[in-house]
């Protein structure tokens, strides 16, 4: 049985997602709070599978708990929910490269906030342009071409990258990143690349793993 902990920004938002996932058929609310601060001990306590926390929290940014919780090395993976109707925010990307597994624009009370978390579950995130062309400059790669980066045989190629920042970085990643950063939806890549879309998902779950490695490089802590 999935877990979660759910960290919400204020109280009637905090209800309105414990009503939601109190109708995921096989999930577990284990715990819950409204600020970072409440969070960081329950949250090593009850070890949960995942967190769902807002962006923006009373004490600070959700990137805390992200970077404390890739610290201990434990099971959760952080989702970040947007009360906002974009996933251009600011610090999003900070959140993200901390720690956070995926995002998803939170309707408060909508069917994000279930989705996004059976998405995890799966083993698959998605990744909006903004977030591809800063996570392509942490690498410090540039955009590849979308003549080369569209074809069959891009999806396929699993060349390491010889890029410093981007050991470990396969070359069909790459790809991925630039592709989305000139645009293109999961959906649109995997029928380009002739694959499922939830294999691309899967992908990008991956490249955040990554990208969490890369911030976690002690010249970059």
């Amino acid at each position: 049985m999935p877990t979660v902990f759910l960290l919400r920004r204020n109280r009637p938002s905090l209800q309105r997602a414990l009503d939601s996932v109190d109708t995921m058929l096989g999930w577990d609310v284990v715990g819950s709070g409204t600020s970072v601060h409440e969070a960081i001990d329950q949250v090593q306590a009850l070890a949960p599978d995942f967190v769902a926390a807002d962006l923006h929290l009373l004490d600070g940014p959700a990137s805390r708990l992200a970077f404390r919780m890739q610290q201990w090395r434990a099971r959760p993976q952080l989702l970040l929910l947007l009360l906002t109707p974009t996933t251009d925010e600011p610090q999003l990307f900070d959140a993200l490269r901390a720690g956070g597994s995926g995002a998803c624009i939170d309707a408060d009370g909508g069917p994000g906030l279930c989705s996004a978390l059976q998405q995890l579950a799966d083993g698959r995130a998605r990744m909006s342009p903004l977030i591809a062309r800063q996570s392509l400059e942490a690498f410090g790669l540039p955009r590849t071409s979308l003549a080369d980066a569209d074809k069959v045989s891009g999806g396929q190629d699993l060349t390491p990258l010889a890029n410093t920042l981007a050991l470990g970085l396969l070359r069909n990643e790459h790809h991925l990143l630039s592709l989305l950063a000139h645009g293109l939806l999961s959906a649109e890549i995997g029928s380009t690349w002739r694959i499922g879309q939830s294999n691309v998902e899967r992908r990008l779950w991956q490249l955040y793993t990554k990208l969490h490695q890369l911030y976690r490089q002690p010249a970059l802590v």
